[in-house]
């Protein structure tokens, strides 16, 4: 069995993996287009479950392809993906708990 990376570039917060539930976040793992926000969960280790919204993803080969990116305005309504992340894992999350998050995650 291989393993395989993808590095993110995310405008997350690390809900922890303890709060995920893949019948409750399943659209947002998979990406499909009824979900509420981007969510990647780290099932091999447990360390982390980046929800926010995915800024870009790298290629299996070719790693991130350029991308210019202004920081001030990365197409986000912080207030209101705030308010969808902290109602799916019932918690409070601030728009200013966010953050430009780079990471590789392995599957």
């Amino acid at each position: 069995m291989g393993v395989s990376r993808t590095d993110y570039l995310m405008w997350a917060f690390n809900v922890g993996a303890k709060g995920f539930d893949w019948n409750k976040h399943e659209a947002e793992v998979e990406g499909r287009p009824d979900r509420r926000f981007d969510l990647v969960y780290d099932g091999m280790s447990g360390m982390y479950c980046m929800a926010g919204k995915i800024i870009a993803v790298s290629d299996e080969y070719e790693g991130f392809t350029l991308h210019k990116i202004d920081p001030e305005d990365i197409g986000v309504d912080r207030e209101e993906l705030a308010k969808k992340v902290a109602e799916s894992f019932g918690t409070w999350i601030s728009p200013d708990d966010f953050a430009l998050v780079l990471f590789s995650h392995y599957s």
